[in-house]
């Protein structure tokens, strides 16, 4: 355990605390749309309901640049520097390794939600009871494991810069179809129904639906239940596949 604590606290500085792209794309970034439309641009329709909402988005597209960019930056950069297979000859093991890096994942998850919920109930008066702020940032926390698993499959690529590629390809199309930015309402028909099916609508939807003390549908855990089976079954195959190649 103190192995782990110890891997975890590296970790945690070399891959959070010293990484500007993170603070800019991961918090400041859904920070500042935040503010964006609930102050800068705000109309007479924009009331409190729609700045509880778009904080739920901004917390959730958070999640997805993070767990898409960062995570899937961090495990490629171990890889290719060697540090992966320097395990094999140092006391700490892969499980200790894996741990840190989940571990850390969970902690920035949750200071990512947590700096964005603060910032949105400071900057516009949001007043909720603390059940309300706990149910909704818990679903949040829980509901990143599918981002997490995309940001693990895009780490099997062997290249930065189609790593790079292949989060924005899948970050933005995911936050624009799942409704984070603005309503599915407003989108073609065909769009609205790739969207709710898609892991990102149903996340955020939800977290909504717990904030404003709504009841969500069932099908929405489903989905999310179903991706976050699907892509770890992406992960067990491509690390697989990854081994094999290795020992080929």
């Amino acid at each position: 355990m103190q192995t782990m604590m110890v891997q975890t606290k590296i970790d945690f500085k070399r891959a959070y605390w010293r990484n500007p792209r993170f603070v800019i794309f991961s918090l400041l970034m859904p920070i500042a749309f935040y503010l964006l439309f609930t102050k800068v641009m705000k109309q007479s329709v924009m009331n409190a309901a729609f700045n509880r909402q778009y904080m739920v988005s901004m917390a959730t597209y958070s999640l997805v640049l993070n767990n898409t960019f960062t995570l899937s930056t961090l495990l490629y950069n171990d890889a290719r520097d060697g540090l992966v297979s320097l395990i094999d000859l140092s006391p700490t093991s892969h499980r200790t390794y894996y741990g840190a890096k989940l571990l850390n994942l969970g902690l920035i998850n949750a200071l990512t939600i947590g700096v964005i919920f603060i910032v949105a109930g400071i900057s516009n008066q949001i007043h909720l009871v603390w059940s309300s702020w706990l149910l909704t940032a818990g679903w949040l926390w829980f509901a990143s494991i599918p981002l997490c698993l995309i940001g693990i499959s895009i780490s099997f690529l062997t290249d930065e810069n189609q790593i790079q590629l292949v989060s924005s390809l899948l970050a933005f199309p995911l936050a624009i179809l799942g409704g984070l930015w603005w309503p599915t309402e407003i989108m073609p028909k065909t769009a609205r129904v790739i969207g709710k099916h898609l892991p990102v609508y149903p996340i955020n939807h939800i977290g909504q639906a717990l904030i404003a003390h709504q009841p969500a549908h069932l099908g929405e855990y489903g989905i999310t239940l179903l991706w976050a089976g699907l892509l770890l079954a992406i992960v067990v195959y491509l690390n697989h596949h990854k081994r094999g190649a290795m020992h080929a």
